[in-house]
C-alpha cells in the first residue's frame, strides 16, 4: 500500500512540474484526491 501510495505522490510532483505556475497546485490537488478517495480506509 505504501508503495503504490508512494507513486501517486512522485506523479503528482512530477505532473506538477511539467505543468509549472498554477498547474503545481492543481497537481497536488489532484493528487490529495486520489490519495483521500482511493486510499482511504
Amino acid at each position: 500500500m505504501f508503495g503504490a501510495e508512494l507513486v501517486v505522490v512522485l506523479l503528482a510532483i512530477y505532473l506538477g512540474a511539467r505543468l509549472g505556475g498554477i498547474g503545481i497546485g492543481f497537481a497536488g490537488g489532484l493528487g490529495v484526491l486520489v490519495l483521500t478517495l482511493i486510499f482511504s480506509n
